[in-house]
This record gives structure tokens, C-alpha cells and sequence, in this order.
């Protein structure tokens, strides 16, 4: 496949630029060997204990688990990814003082399953495209994606396409990269798993963001209460959800929501989430929410 791609030395700014241009961009080779064998390790025992998939969405020869920061440590340090981080810093905090992980799945194809409808993730809010990315979404390889094994379906440049419009076939490419490197794209753009016709699996850890403002598509707060968040890095707790989404929003006991996970803290009384969250959101450009032109998010 040709296309965006970058080594893991990258520039968060030159990833983000690509998004904007072709809706995508694989990093090759982001995550470190030892890190993805322990991700791999990690994981294992809850892959072989879950059964298929019962939807046509889901798969029918398809595994899938949540709830992976719990699961994982491996995880939690690929979720935190310092381009990662820079990528989402690019992309969503023009439009929310704070973003959040806003879902977590590990999924892998049978020998067998067949293509995944295309779909974009941004369909899970009333939101008509092309819009400002609400989501912006990291698949991490965690053996290699080929076009034989059900590497990911995307269409290059769908995130500028009309609402009703949908990819036609020769729009489709696979997203081919070697086991450890990332997939990237948002809210606006259509993609799917592909149709695996080798005799393995393919095994690949979705870790999506989300504007602070927006639902979390899955529910952090009950997948990691405070009393299973002993031992999770403060900066993983506020990333799922112990933080404010934006000034008091996401308050707990007129205090910061991440004393709720660790009681030694302070209750400091605080509802606005302190200077710099403040500024990110005077910062904000009012976003429409009406009927829009083409264009009008420029």
C-alpha cells in the first residue's frame, strides 16, 4: 500500500497535517518489540476465554474484549504515547479544553470472517458530515496487517465527503503495516475490517479519543471504579475520565473528579480544573450546531 506513512520519529504536526489532507496516516513501527510482546502476553488469557462475536457489526468469527487499560500495562503506556498524544493535541483540542479515551478494544479475526461493513466511527453522535472531528481513533497492529489477513478496509479521503455519499470499490485500499505500528484517523472517515482468507488471525488494539465534552462511547467510570483504580498513573486515571472535560464540567464533591480515585489528594475545592484548562477554553472557537455549508467548519 502507498500512502501517508511515517517512522516513529515523526512529527505529531506532520501525522496531523496528513489527516487533514487524506482522512488517514500509518506510523510504522511505533510501539517498541518488548512493549507490544507484553501487550500481546497481557491479553492472551482474555482472548482465549471470550467467545465470537454474535452481530453482523461485531462478527461472527471475530474476538473482542474492553475494557483494556484494566487488562493491561502495556496498554496504558501505548494509550499515553507521546506522538499519539501530540497527534490528538493537533486534531481535537481546537475544539474541547480537554480530550478523553473514549473507547478500548482489542479485536481479532478469525480465519474466515469476512469484510466488516464501512462505517465512520462519528455516526455514533446526531452529527452530519462532513463535520469537525469528534473522535479520533488509533489501531494499534499487534501482528501484521495484510490485505490477506483482514488488514483495515479505508477510503482515502472520505473525511471530506458529503453525508449520504459511501465508498465505492475501487475507493477501498488495506491498510498494510508490520505488527507494531499504528493506524490513525478520525471521525469523518469511512473504514472497516477487511476479509481475513489466511489461516491465522489478525489481532489489532482500538484506542480512540474523544472531545471532553462528548459521552464516552465506553462507560471508564464503570469498566475502572475508584476502587479498582489503585495502582493506574494519575495521567491514565484523567485520561479515561477522572478529570474535568471542560471548566465544571465533570466536577465530584466541588473538587477534581481524580481525588475521588485517590483519597490521599486534597479536596481543593476547585470547579474549574485549574488555569491552563480555563485557558484552553476561552481559547475555543464557538462551534455551529445548526445546518451548515459545505466548508463552514473552515
Amino acid at each position: 500500500m502507498t500512502g501517508p506513512q511515517f517512522e516513529r520519529d515523526a512529527d505529531a504536526a506532520d501525522v496531523a497535517a496528513s489527516l487533514e489532507e487524506h482522512g488517514y496516516a500509518i506510523v510504522r513501527n511505533l510501539a517498541e518489540p518488548e512493549v507490544l510482546a507484553r501487550l500481546n502476553a497481557e491479553f492472551n488469557p482474555y482472548v482465549d476465554a471470550v467467545p465470537l462475536g454474535k452481530t453482523e457489526f461485531a462478527g461472527d468469527k471475530t474476538k473482542r474484549i474492553n475494557n483494556l487499560i484494566a487488562k493491561s500495562t502495556a496498554c496504558r503506556e501505548l494509550a499515553l504515547n507521546p506522538l499519539v498524544m501530540g497527534v490528538c493535541d493537533s486534531v481535537l483540542l481546537p475544539y474541547c479544553a480537554r480530550y478523553h479515551l473514549h473507547v478500548t478494544t482489542l479485536i481479532e479475526l478469525q480465519p474466515g470472517q469476512g469484510q466488516q461493513v464501512l462505517h465512520r466511527d462519528g455516526g455514533i453522535y446526531p452529527v452530519r458530515f462532513p463535520a469537525i472531528p469528534t473522535t479520533l481513533a488509533t489501531i494499534w497492529a499487534c501482528n501484521d496487517f495484510t490485505a490477506e489477513n483482514g488488514g483495515t478496509l479505508i477510503a482515502p479521503g472520505s473525511h471530506r465527503w458529503a453525508h449520504e455519499r459511501e465508498p465505492k470499490p475501487d475507493e477501498i485500499i488495506s491498510a498494510e503495516m508490520p505488527a507494531g505500528s499504528v493506524l490513525i484517523y478520525t471521525s469523518n472517515f469511512y473504514h472497516g475490517g477487511g476479509n481475513n482468507q489466511s489461516n491465522g488471525t489478525r489481532r489489532g488494539m482500538a484506542l480512540h479519543y474523544n472531545l471532553g465534552w462528548l459521552r464516552q462511547e465506553e462507560n471508564q467510570f464503570l469498566s475502572i471504579p475508584p476502587e479498582k483504580a489503585a495502582g493506574i498513573a494519575p495521567e491514565v486515571l484523567q485520561l479515561i475520565g477522572y478529570d474535568f472535560g471542560a471548566p465544571y464540567l465533570g466536577f465530584v464533591e466541588e473538587g477534581h473528579p481524580l481525588t475521588l480515585a485517590d483519597p490521599d489528594l486534597p479536596r481543593d475545592m476547585d470547579r474549574t480544573g485549574g488555569e491552563e484548562l480555563v485557558r484552553r477554553h476561552e481559547a475555543i472557537k464557538p462551534i455551529p450546531m445548526g445546518e451548515n455549508p459545505p466548508g463552514s467548519w473552515d
